[in-house]
């Protein structure tokens, strides 16, 4: 029977690796209690929600399913940049079985379960779904069949990921819906306006 899935791109929380720009700013101890927050919070946001969950991690580790334990699959990415990360673990769960698939990281403490569940919804009218980060990129993306042209070309990081990626959709004659933008936690400023300090 055809599932609805749910990727989630993490990184093991490990001091020194993770949110690197915001270390800059907070040091490495605060990022990485930073991140362990992100964590429980996506947790949270996606534990209830009825669908296949599974965690693609940046590697695998001992230890490294304690912070998605029970009702999560754990895998781990593939090699390459983040494009080709994306578009295998899609090409996979696609091949294993699945109606829709919706990705989201682990940055994103604005997220909702509301949200996911339209994203979903929206799968049932659109070709793809989109969430919109305000920094460029996106929170999350979604599609109900395989389709490898939204991870080419892109340059990750920067501030027109989003924009090409909507270019790349239009250009393939395929739809897309817009969800709420939303902030990721990147860097000092984000970490502010999340904590209401701006």
């Amino acid at each position: 029977m055809e599932k609805n899935k749910l990727i989630i791109f993490a990184k093991q929380p490990k001091l020194g690796k993770v949110k690197t720009r915001l270390a800059a700013s907070i040091g490495e101890e605060k990022t990485l209690k930073v991140y362990y927050e992100l964590l429980a919070i996506t947790k949270f946001v996606t534990s209830t929600i009825e669908v296949d969950r599974i965690v693609f991690w940046d590697h695998l580790m001992d230890g490294s399913s304690k912070e998605f334990e029970f009702g999560y699959r754990n895998e781990i990415q593939e090699t390459g940049d983040l494009g080709f990360k994306m578009e295998i673990a899609f090409q996979k769960e696609f091949q294993s079985g699945a109606k829709k698939i919706i990705i989201i990281g682990t940055d994103c403490p604005f997220l909702t379960k509301e949200i996911l569940q339209n994203a979903f919804a929206a799968l049932d009218h659109s070709d793809f779904v989109l969430g919109p980060a305000l920094d460029g990129g996106y929170y999350l993306l979604g599609m109900k069949e395989f389709s490898s042209f939204v991870f080419k070309s892109i340059p990750w990081s920067t501030e027109d990921v989003l924009s090409l990626t909507i270019n790349s959709i239009e250009k393939n004659n395929k739809t897309v819906t817009l969800l709420d933008s939303l902030c990721d936690i990147d860097d000092i400023d984000d970490l502010k306006f999340w904590k209401g300090q701006v």
